[in-house]
């Protein structure tokens, strides 16, 4: 038999208040017990309040979670405004690579606020579909909750973190800092790492388990600098030591690079010793980040300083060269016909 609206609220209210008598937890079948609900009843309500953001589950136990209602002032745009915010939601989209079903929640209920008025509203819900089409991660979308909601209450994360290179380790994060990176289409968590006692940076599908501890709570220092803090990186890394970087752009994409605002230290110069070429001289914490960026130019962008990474550019230019068959002198293909005319090599653009 169909409940009514009322009584569905009225039960949802009872879970509440049951789990915040228990901080310490309760499991789902003494929650039915407890409230002679039906044991499919009582995990049907608490998926609902989960996806609400009020309950949280840390293998078998259900918790309360310290949720305040966050109720938005009558916003009213304007059609240019509108628009404004259907890009950042297409970014946001094409930002994740992974299916995430909380993201695809709120396009929803955005495309139910931008009613059909502006015409925006089918393109918020085909933006969802996109998302949704997205491959599933296992295990990602709950430590993405979870590293979501450290963040929003203030409550540290233990978490199990598996680098790039190296084994894997259990650390307790607190989160200062979310930031999203086109590189990779990820997104970091920064913030105070108990295994070091200092700042570290972690990648989210890096970690492999993510577990709330809500009985800890953490304050944000007063002089942590917040965005400030990724200034002088060109994505995600940064420092205080800068390092200068110039890099040498062909003719052919040079008004390209003229079009955008790479990075805020980017100053642009004519090269005087080579007419047509424009110099990109940028001051950046690190130039881990920026290196994929420097390759996507392929043979249009040489650079110049620092030497450390020219000479590693030179490197992978080798290899790249030994990979697809070229020789490493001049004049010399390993193609002894070279039957589409390709007979330029590797010395042909680093001499």
């Amino acid at each position: 038999m169909r409940i009514s609206e009322n009584t569905r609220r009225e039960r949802l209210e009872r879970i509440r208040l049951l789990l915040q008598r228990n901080p310490n937890g309760i499991r789902e079948a003494e929650i039915a017990e407890k409230l002679n609900f039906e044991r499919r009843t009582v995990n049907n309500y608490l998926r609902e309040l989960e996806m609400q953001g009020y309950v949280y589950r840390d293998e078998q136990h259900w918790f309360l979670l310290p949720h305040q209602d966050m109720v938005l002032r009558r916003l009213e745009l304007q059609p240019e405004e509108a628009m404004t915010l259907y890009l950042a939601v297409r970014l946001f989209v094409k930002q994740h690579d992974e299916r995430n079903e909380a993201a695809e929640h709120l396009l929803v209920r955005l495309a139910e606020i931008l009613t059909s008025d502006m015409g925006l509203d089918e393109d918020i819900l085909a933006a969802a579909r996109e998302l949704a089409q997205r491959p599933t991660m296992p295990g990602y979308e709950n430590i993405f909750r979870t590293v979501m909601r450290s963040y929003i209450y203030r409550r540290k994360v233990e978490i199990t973190y598996h680098p790039y290179q190296g084994k894997p380790f259990t650390t307790v994060l607190s989160p200062y800092l979310i930031e999203p990176s086109a590189i990779g289409f990820t997104t970091y968590v920064i913030g105070h790492s108990s295994i070091v006692n200092a700042l570290r940076t972690f990648k989210l599908e890096r970690i492999e388990r993510a577990r709330l501890l809500l009985q800890e709570e953490y304050r944000i220092p007063g002089d942590f600098p917040g965005l400030e803090l990724l200034r002088s990186a060109w994505s995600i890394f940064y420092g205080e030591q800068l390092t200068r970087v110039v890099l040498r752009f062909h003719p052919d994409v040079a008004r390209r690079v003229q079009e955008t605002q790479w990075h805020p230290s980017q100053e642009l110069f004519w090269d005087e010793e080579k007419p047509g070429y424009l110099l990109l001289v940028l001051q950046v914490a690190d130039t881990t980040d920026l290196k994929p960026w420097i390759r996507t130019w392929g043979a249009n962008c040489e650079v110049l300083e620092p030497a450390e990474l020219r000479d590693e550019l030179i490197g992978e230019a080798r290899q790249l060269a030994e990979v697809y068959g070229w020789q490493m002198h001049r004049g010399i293909s390993s193609s002894e016909d070279d039957p589409l005319g390709l007979n330029t090599t590797f010395s042909d653009y680093f001499g």
